[in-house]
């Protein structure tokens, strides 16, 4: 079921709990609105999602998509290269 309103948008993916939760504690601070979705990740995929079966995808108000973007680029090396932007073929 999604939680997308009509101008949510999908931001990213994030294939680790800690690595989400980072990415939203960042997105909560500056009051970037957000809600989460899971999607399966075809096999032939999960190489390019650390081998993981399910993603989160992040879904924001397209307005704050930037913002968001933003925020995330700021984030430490660690957290930014486990967040996906190329979401061809999960949603």
């Amino acid at each position: 079921m999604s939680m997308r309103a009509e101008r949510d948008i999908a931001l990213c993916a994030i294939a680790n709990g800690v690595i989400k939760s980072k990415v939203m504690n960042a997105m909560i601070q500056k009051r970037i609105p957000y809600a989460e979705e899971w999607h399966k990740v075809p096999i032939l995929q999960r190489r390019k999602f650390e081998g993981a079966k399910e993603v989160c995808i992040v879904i924001t108000h397209h307005e704050k998509a930037a913002e968001a973007k933003v925020q995330i680029g700021a984030l430490d090396e660690e957290i930014r290269s486990r967040v996906y932007f190329d979401l061809k073929g999960l949603i």
